[in-house]
């Protein structure tokens, strides 16, 4: 509401001339002062006073009473509208507002003097038991305003391994916790943050955070080395040093959120044991270049030499393998559709098994 203050009078401007017993003398003659002084009143954003003035019309009395107007300044009645006496003359200056109702943020601007009006203004009614950040019958500042309406609402909150639900009006979630009597650590986790604003049916959590230090025993890695073997094919490898794993003294630090392991952090270590290396030897012979020596001779008898040949009486490739002898020692596919290479390969390994005996041809060629 306005205010209204004592009676002022405002500083009148003088003719060029001589005041005499409350008479005028100007050029052109003697004129009673009263005529040229009415009082008006003058109510600034809520704010009235009594003016007398010589003004002829509201501009030139707002420009009189230095009266600052924006673009959006409000005056009525209009600025070139003449001013008679007992004439109220109100100005309003526009004041941006930053609204929050129920977690719904907006920039809006009222030319309203108090909270009341504003809200009038703008469409909001706030409800029975409201949380409102100015009181209604507060004035808005011209450098702007924050004004935060916190309607009743309910929320649910999970804490300590608990959900609880809340009626409240609290407009954030560290008023609530707040309200409620529930404090909060400096590492704890809020969701959301504890400036967020609320909202109904809005689900909140408080993660309670823990740092834990212990020592631990952790296992070291060995590594696997290796040396290259002429005599052996691309591919094959012989583990000729069995690797064993060291082991650290570590000092650790777990994060737990609420009572679970959420991350493991190594803050210092130190070995106890080393770890061994494993030790293997790896073929370097090209396989599709190998000299079959004594598989020549053993497929020469076996198929005539044609590693690829297959006469479908259930043998295969050149050192006529049968389907289920090939899969036992590990081939894949059929023999003739190997190369010549990994049918020796897999051949080697049935010898070493199960002898020279497995081909009929070995004899043939000196083996036994």
């Amino acid at each position: 509401m306005p205010r209204l203050l004592p009676e002022v009078t405002a500083k009148s401007t003088v003719l060029m001339g001589l005041v005499t017993t409350g008479f005028v003398v100007a050029l052109g003659g003697i004129v009673n002062a009263s005529t040229y002084d009415k009082l008006v009143q003058l109510d600034v954003d809520g704010t009235v006073v009594a003016v007398r003035t010589q003004s002829e019309s509201v501009g030139e009395l707002l420009a009189e009473s230095k009266v600052a107007l924006a673009d959006q300044t409000r005056v009525s009645p209009a600025k070139a509208t003449d001013l008679d006496a007992g004439d109220l003359v109100t100005v309003r200056h526009a004041k941006a507002v930053t609204l929050v109702v129920d977690g719904k943020i907006s920039q809006r601007t009222v030319h309203e003097v108090d909270v009341a009006d504003a809200l009038n203004a703008l469409g909001v009614k706030p409800q029975a038991g409201a949380h409102l950040s100015m009181a209604l019958d507060e004035r808005l500042g011209l450098d702007g305003n924050s004004l935060v309406v916190s309607n009743p609402k309910t929320v649910t909150l999970r804490v300590d391994g608990k959900t609880r639900s809340f009626k409240t009006a609290a407009p954030t979630v560290q008023s609530l916790l707040k309200q409620a009597n529930i404090a909060v650590g400096k590492i704890d986790e809020v969701k959301p943050g504890l400036g967020s604003y609320l909202k109904a049916g809005q689900k909140l959590r408080v993660v309670r955070i823990e740092k834990v230090t212990k020592m631990q025993t952790l296992s070291v890695d060995h590594e696997v080395t290796f040396t290259d073997d002429k005599a052996m094919y691309k591919g094959d490898t012989e583990v000729v040093r069995e690797g064993k794993d060291g082991a650290d003294r570590a000092k650790v630090e777990m994060i737990l959120a609420d009572g679970k392991i959420r991350e493991t952090r190594v803050i210092s270590r130190s070995s106890i044991r080393k770890p061994i290396a494993e030790v293997q030897k790896r073929g370097t012979k090209d396989p599709n270049t190998v000299d079959g020596g004594v598989w020549d001779r053993i497929a020469k008898c076996e198929s005539g030499g044609n590693w690829s040949i297959n006469t479908g009486n259930g043998y295969y490739g050149g050192l006529q393998f049968s389907l289920a002898t090939w899969r036992s020692v590990g081939g894949t596919g059929y023999p003739h559709e190997n190369s010549k290479a990994v049918q020796i390969k897999h051949a080697k390994i049935l010898q070493k098994r199960s002898g020279w005996g497995q081909w009929s041809c070995a004899a043939k060629v000196g083996l036994r």
